[in-house]
């Protein structure tokens, strides 16, 4: 019975220390250009990045999230001074009428957390903390495009977040582009660096890429086998298309995370699914996150459940189309048996924080009594409208941030119902 949730609960680790970010500025990004040169050996980046960037009224000072990097030089038309205060990045600004604000940051650092090094393998790859190998905005309300040039050594391969534009050989380096010409916040940015086995299959209009720097083609395939019917069923219950020309899976490092046109998965991954074909829930739910997170985004994260109770419980939808109901219900038997011991515990809580500060009961509250909860609200409304209302909800806010009454409010235009007690007993915990 608990198989399932051994696997499952690996997710929350990518983002168990991920802290609040409350970040109170009228900073709205439109735009990142970056030039990074990371060096796998000394574990260190070095960066060039343009912002492109608005601000509210007469704001005269923002600040940029920026870890524990060494800020060195910036530059721009109207800027006054900066400082690295902790870990922000402040800037003072001259009144502009001029739109958008423009500066360049040049900056360097051994990443911390967010982007990790394997010295042996020559790999690299990012996990969530954008701000610890890139300055951002970390406000998940706050999308915006994304480009991005790697400066890596010739003949090393890479992946990243947007759409390839191709190789520029230089003098002893090769410098790999990509453009995400679409909005996405910046936690969703990322990359993988090193040298893999790689196959390839065109799903439609969406090649489907996946990597390994130990299994062969026919292997790899067979771990992601069932990739383009998630991705067809999702495409059918969000009523939104995948919005990019191609998704990318690599098996690399230890951690599960979706990023913006690709995901990275554990290399022990497929030891499961050799294991049982039916355990590919780690497959959907990084897939999922294409839609609920990457693109219909929590307004901060006290919201976080709108991101990660979707993707584990589309996950689990996805195992009831393709393996039938027994299945299913096995998957939302241990989401209760989850929440019954949180209920039994006395710490049942509301899926809504206030203050959101990662934990393990915290992460068990968004992730699996939210997808209990929304089982529970398929079971209350049905299955045509719960659909229906899950597809309106996905329609309307695609692109764009979120917080628990849209959802709400969309079901209820939906379904023609009264939600007010549903949502009080089970997600505001206020019965």
């Amino acid at each position: 019975m608990f198989k399932c949730k051994n696997i499952l609960i690996v997710i929350w680790y990518c983002f168990l220390a991920t802290a609040v970010h409350a970040q109170v500025t009228k900073l709205n990004v439109l735009s990142y250009e970056l030039t990074l040169e990371p060096d796998i050996q000394t574990q260190s980046v070095k960066g060039s990045l343009k912002v492109q960037f608005e601000v509210e009224g007469d704001t005269k000072k923002v600040t940029f999230d920026a870890g524990t990097l060494n800020i060195d030089k910036v530059s721009g038309a109207n800027l006054l001074s900066f400082s690295k205060v902790g870990s922000e990045l402040e800037l003072a600004l001259s009144t502009s009428n001029e739109s958008p604000y423009e500066v360049t940051i040049e900056y360097s650092g051994n990443p911390k957390k967010g982007l990790l090094f394997n010295a042996n393998l020559n790999q690299a790859h990012t996990v969530y903390f954008t701000d610890h190998w890139m300055v951002c905005n970390s406000n998940p309300s706050d999308r915006a495009s994304f480009s991005l040039n790697l400066l890596l050594p010739k003949g090393m391969q890479s992946v990243a977040s947007g759409k390839s534009l191709g190789i520029e050989e230089r003098a002893e380096k090769t410098l790999h582009k990509w453009h995400q010409a679409y909005e996405t916040p910046s936690y969703t940015y990322g990359f993988v660096i090193g040298s893999f086995k790689a196959t390839a299959e065109q799903i439609g209009d969406v090649k489907l890429n996946y990597y390994s720097s130990e299994l062969e083609p026919k292997a790899l395939k067979k771990v992601f086998v069932e990739t383009p019917n998630i991705l067809k069923f999702f495409e059918e219950k969000s009523g939104i298309q995948y919005v990019q020309d191609s998704y990318s899976q690599v098996l690399i490092g230890d951690n599960y995370q979706e990023m913006s046109g690709l995901s990275v998965l554990s290399k022990a991954y497929p030891t499961f699914v050799f294991k049982d074909s039916s355990e590919i829930h780690l497959t959907s739910h990084e897939l999922a996150h294409q839609w609920w997170g990457n693109m219909i985004t929590c307004e901060d994260f006290g919201h976080f459940w709108l991101n990660e109770a979707f993707a584990v419980y589309m996950s689990s939808a996805f195992s009831e189309y393709k393996f039938g109901d027994k299945k299913y219900q096995s998957d939302i038997s241990i989401y209760k048996s989850i929440y019954d011991d949180i209920v039994k515990r006395g710490k049942d809580r509301s899926l809504v924080f206030k203050t959101w500060m990662p934990s393990r009961l915290n992460r068990n509250v968004i992730y699996y009594k939210g997808a209990y909860v929304l089982h529970l609200l398929r079971e209350k409304v049905g299955d045509e409208l719960f659909w229906k209302g899950i597809q309106s909800y996905s329609i309307k806010y695609f692109g764009k941030s979120v917080k628990t009454d849209d959802f709400k409010v969309a079901m209820e235009n939906a379904t023609g119902l009264n939600l007010d007690t549903f949502f009080d007993r089970w997600v505001y915990n206020k019965l």
